[in-house]
C-alpha cells in the first residue's frame, strides 16, 4: 500500500503495535488511562507505516490496515503523560507524526 510517492522502503517503516482498550478501562472526568490499567488491553496486532505521516493521515487510511469493518473515527491515538495514556486531541493530529509514537518515544510499559 502506497500513502504517498514518497513513502520509504519497508526497511524505514515503523512498526506501531495497536490495541483495542475493554470498556471501563476509562477515566472519562479526565480522558485518559492509567499505565497500570494497560495488562487488560487487547492487541490487534502491528501496523508498518512511515515515521513521517501524521496521525490524522493514518486516521485516514485505517481502514487499508485493519479491514475495511474497522471504523476509523471510534479509534482513538494515546499519548503517555506521566502515569496515565492521555487521548490526543484531534487538532494535534494534523501535527503529530507517527514516529513519535513508535519505539523508542513510546511510555515503557510491560505487559
Amino acid at each position: 500500500m502506497s500513502l504517498s510517492p514518497s513513502q520509504p522502503s519497508s526497511s524505514k517503516l515503523v512498526e506501531l503495535h495497536v490495541f483495542y482498550v475493554p470498556e471501563g478501562s476509562w477515566n472519562y472526568k479526565l480522558n485518559t488511562i492509567s499505565i497500570d490499567i494497560v495488562n487488560k488491553f487487547i492487541s490487534a496486532g502491528f501496523i508498518r507505516v512511515s515515521p513521517h505521516l501524521t496521525l490524522q493521515a493514518l486516521r485516514e487510511h485505517l481502514g487499508e490496515f485493519l479491514g475495511e469493518d474497522a471504523v476509523a473515527e471510534k479509534f482513538l491515538y494515546l499519548k503517555c503523560i506521566g502515569n496515565n495514556l492521555a487521548v490526543v486531541k484531534a487538532k494535534q493530529e494534523s501535527e503529530l507524526k507517527l514516529k513519535s509514537f513508535a519505539p523508542p518515544y513510546v511510555c515503557n510499559v510491560t505487559f
